[in-house]
C-alpha cells in the first residue's frame, strides 16, 4: 500500500507541509503583515479589499481567508486587522480555529500602531514556527492524499509531453486511494465531453454540460465577447494553440481515465478518495484558480506549464510540470519541477514519464520542496463576486 509522510489534523485532514502563515484583514493592514513575514520568513496573504464591501464579495472575501487558515498544510495562523474594517476578525479566527488551528490576532490600532504590531507579531509568527517544526511526520496512507491539477502557459508541448504524463500520475493516484481535482472551467468549451463520458452517472454528466454552457452565456452577458475571443490568448498562440478546442482537447488528458465521482464546490472538500471536478467559474487566471483548488483542502497541485511560470501558492506546493525540453532549458532551474520533454524525443514513453511523476508527487508529499517554495512566491488570491 502506497503511503506518504504527513501532519495529522485534530480535523481529520493531512497535511503535507507544517506551514504558518501572517493574515491581512484588510488592505490597510498590507504593509503590516509583509513586515512581519519577511521578518520570520513566511507567506502573507494580502487583500486588496475588507473594508466597503457589499454583503456577497465580503462573504468571498471571509470565505477565502478561512480556507487559507484551515488547509490541511497549515499549523498556525496571525490575522493582522486595522480594527475600523468591515471584515469580522473574530469570526474567521473562530471559524479557523474549527479547523484544530492556532490562530491569533493583533489589531494596529488596539497595539499602538505599526511598529509595536510588527514586533509583537514577529515574536508570535516565531513561537507557531518553532511548534511547527518539532511536529513529527507521520505515516498516512494516499487516501488522505488530495492533488489538484491545472495547466497555465500552454503551448503546443502541454497536450503532448505534459499533460498526458500529468494524467497517467493522476490515474496512479487515484489506483492508490488518493483523490484528485480537475478544474479549469474557462478551458473546456469544445471538448467537454471528455469529462461527461468520465461521469459516474447521466446526472453528473448534464450537470458537466450545464456548467460549461452557464459558463459560457454568462461570459457573453457581462462582457459581449465569447470565450474563443479571449482564449487561446496570445501566449498561448505564439506557443502553437490555434483554436478553443484544440486547447480543450489538451486541457482534458491531464484528467486521466478514473471516473468522475461529483463536482466540489470553492470552498468545500471532497467526500471520499476518487477523481472529482471543482465548480469554479469566477475567475480565468491561474492565481483565482490555484486558490480555488487550495481553498478546497488540497494538499498539492501539478501544475502543467509550456512557457513556464514562477507562480506558486500560500498554503499549497504548486509542482511544475513541461512537457517543453526549450522551457527546461531556460527556466528549469527556478521554475520547474518536472520535465516530460523526453516524450518529443522518443526517449521515455508517456507511461515511463507518468510513472516518474507520480514518483516525484510522493517526495513532494514526503516534504520536498518544489521550486516555487524555494524561490518565494506565495500567491493567493480570495475570490471576486461575479460568476466569471
Amino acid at each position: 500500500m502506497q503511503t506518504f509522510m504527513g501532519y495529522g489534523r485534530g480535523d481529520g485532514s493531512v497535511g503535507i507541509r507544517n506551514y504558518v502563515l501572517v493574515i491581512s484583514l484588510v488592505q490597510c493592514a498590507n504593509s503590516t503583515v509583509h513586515k512581519i513575514a519577511d521578518r520570520c520568513n513566511v507567506a502573507a496573504i494580502t487583500i486588496d479589499t475588507g473594508c466597503g464591501e457589499f454583503e456577497d464579495q465580503a462573504l468571498k472575501t471571509n470565505l477565502g481567508l478561512i480556507c487559507a487558515g484551515s488547509s490541511p498544510n497549515v499549523y498556525g495562523v496571525l490575522l493582522v486587522s486595522l480594527g475600523c474594517q468591515w471584515t469580522d476578525a473574530a469570526l474567521i479566527q473562530k471559524e479557523i480555529e474549527k479547523a484544530s488551528k492556532k490562530v491569533y490576532h493583533l489589531c494596529i490600532q488596539d497595539e499602538g500602531g505599526m511598529k509595536n504590531t510588527i514586533e509583537k507579531g514577529a515574536a508570535i509568527v516565531e513561537r507557531l514556527k518553532k511548534e511547527a517544526g518539532a511536529q513529527p511526520r507521520e505515516e498516512f496512507p494516499l487516501s488522505k492524499l488530495v492533488v489538484s491539477l491545472n495547466s497555465g502557459g500552454s503551448d503546443w508541448t502541454s497536450s503532448i509531453s505534459a499533460n498526458t504524463a500529468a494524467g497517467v500520475a493522476s490515474d496512479l493516484i487515484i489506483e492508490n486511494g488518493g483523490s484528485v481535482i480537475g478544474g479549469g472551467v474557462r478551458g473546456m468549451p469544445g471538448d467537454e465531453s471528455y469529462t461527461v463520458d468520465l461521469a459516474v452517472s447521466y446526472e453528473l454528466g448534464c450537470r458537466v454540460l450545464d456548467m460549461v454552457e452557464e459558463y459560457c452565456e454568462d461570459l457573453y452577458r457581462i462582457t459581449g465577447e465569447r470565450v474563443s475571443d479571449v482564449n487561446p490568448t496570445p501566449g498561448n498562440k505564439a506557443g502553437g494553440i490555434t483554436t478553443m478546442a484544440e486547447k480543450a482537447i489538451g486541457n482534458s488528458e491531464m484528467q486521466g481515465t478514473a471516473p468522475l465521482q461529483g463536482f466540489v464546490e470553492v470552498g468545500s472538500r471532497v467526500l471520499y478518495p476518487g477523481a472529482w471536478f471543482i465548480d469554479e467559474r469566477h475567475g480565468g487566471n491561474d492565481v483565482y484558480l490555484t486558490t480555488a483548488f487550495a481553498m478546497c483542502g488540497a494538499n498539492l497541485m501539478i501544475f502543467t506549464t509550456g512557457k513556464g511560470t514562477p507562480m506558486g501558492n500560500a498554503v499549497m506546493p504548486l509542482l511544475k510540470v513541461t512537457g517543453n525540453p526549450d522551457t527546461d532549458r531556460i527556466l528549469g532551474e527556478e521554475m520547474i519541477d518536472f520535465c516530460s520533454g523526453d516524450i518529443l524525443e522518443g526517449k521515455r514513453s508517456i507511461e515511463q514519464a507518468g510513472e516518474d511523476l507520480y514518483r516525484t508527487i510522493i517526495d513532494v508529499a514526503n516534504g520536498k520542496l518544489t521550486k516555487a517554495e524555494i524561490f518565494g512566491d506565495f500567491s493567493y488570491a480570495t475570490p471576486p463576486a461575479t460568476k466569471i
